[in-house]
């Protein structure tokens, strides 16, 4: 099993490379491809439709040793998802880290967000988690889970995906016990109380947010 890297194409607003930390399979999609070039980070797989690069940075993306898959620009699928799907029908991922995802156009956010809600993802939703400096995003189908406090960060949300049943929050600020709520909703600006947090519940999708306000 192997840690799968991916670099999407939004508007790049910090480095990705020290974000990086374990070795594993890179793959830039469209721009984040450029991206990764930029930062000599090895790309092993390259995959888009490109539309966000010129002749010239298309060029460098295909000397480079990545695989290069190119896709018309007028498909069913995001760039993001072709992603997803290429790592789910080549490789068997120990984890999927997902870089560079947020800083432009809003409904591309909504998109890349709400992907684990698309049935044929439903086997990557453990495995999955969205990196920035000041935003860590993992996702948990239902179960019992015990959630490592990460040393930089101040807030943590539970953002509720579906409905929920059955939720139990625990060492944290405000807790829940057995709750039920029959529509997404957001539980922002949770905190812990200690090193951990419990995390348990019957039905659904959660994603968790550790989170700190924007630093210099």
């Amino acid at each position: 099993m192997k840690d799968i890297h991916i670099i999407l194409g939004a508007p790049k607003t910090e480095e990705i490379r020290p974000l990086i930390k374990t070795e594993g399979i890179v793959i830039g999609v469209d721009r984040g491809a450029l991206l990764a070039i930029e930062e000599n980070l090895k790309i092993d797989v390259a995959l888009g439709d490109f539309d966000s690069v010129s002749l010239h940075e298309k060029k460098m993306i295909e000397q480079s040793k990545a695989k290069v898959l190119n896709f018309p620009t007028d498909k069913d699928d995001t760039d993001a998802e072709l992603a997803f799907e290429y790592a789910l029908n080549h490789f068997d991922a120990k984890n999927i880290y997902v870089y560079n995802w947020y800083g432009g156009r809003i409904d591309h956010l909504y998109s890349i967000l709400m992907i684990v809600l698309q049935k044929r993802f439903e086997t990557l939703i453990p495995k999955l988690k969205y990196i920035a400096t000041n935003n860590v995003i993992e996702y948990f189908l239902p179960g019992e889970y015990t959630i490592d406090k990460i040393k930089q960060m101040d807030y943590l949300s539970y953002i509720l995906m579906t409905e929920v049943e059955g939720l139990t929050l625990k060492e944290v600020k405000y807790e829940l016990i057995e709750e039920d709520f029959d529509q997404p909703l957001a539980l922002i600006s949770n905190e812990f109380l200690n090193k951990q947090a419990s995390l348990a519940f019957k039905k659904g999708i959660i994603a968790a947010v550790q989170s700190r306000d924007k630093t210099e």
